[in-house]
């Protein structure tokens, strides 16, 4: 093994074009040759299945032959809808919750509203408290940012 690396010498024969040239082509596999095996008799080909043959399902009904690849759509539509219209199927599920409309606000319980009424009062407090303080940070000869201001203003 050359001591060039993994990724040089990739590169190396990418860039020159030798690794296509150096690849064995792959050996053909021998396809095994089958004894001839007794013919099965094949099972009767069976009609598809029709909108009258749908329209007598019930419950108990086979419903495999009416989900087959050869089935016409409406026919497989028709017996999946007779399926599902068991109530053994026909249930909703737990996350019936996602399939509402949460784009509507729905409107405030009056006990809600009345829970809600010491906000005001709280925020006031709240923000009477910062206003307070902000008040003393100024100090007595106004604001801060004017009493630091570098340009004074004058009489316009």
């Amino acid at each position: 093994m050359s001591e060039e690396g993994f990724f040089r010498r990739w590169s190396r024969l990418k860039a020159t074009g030798e690794a296509a040239e150096a690849r064995p082509a792959p050996a053909p596999v021998p396809v095994p040759v089958e004894a001839a095996a007794p013919a099965e008799p094949e099972a009767p080909a069976r009609p598809p299945p029709t909108l009258e043959d749908a329209a007598g399902l019930t419950p108990e009904s086979d419903f495999s032959t009416f989900v087959a690849k050869d089935v016409d759509k409406s026919v497989q539509r028709l017996a999946l809808k007779k399926l599902f219209a068991d109530p053994h199927f026909n249930v909703v599920d737990g996350l019936d919750m996602y399939m509402s409309d949460y784009n509507k606000a729905s409107p405030m319980a009056p006990a809600m509203l009345a829970s809600l009424q010491h906000a005001p009062g709280l925020l006031a407090q709240l923000l009477g408290d910062r206003r307070d303080a902000d008040k003393e940070e100024e100090g007595p000869g106004g604001s801060a940012a004017e009493a630091s201001s570098p340009i004074q203003q004058g009489n316009t």
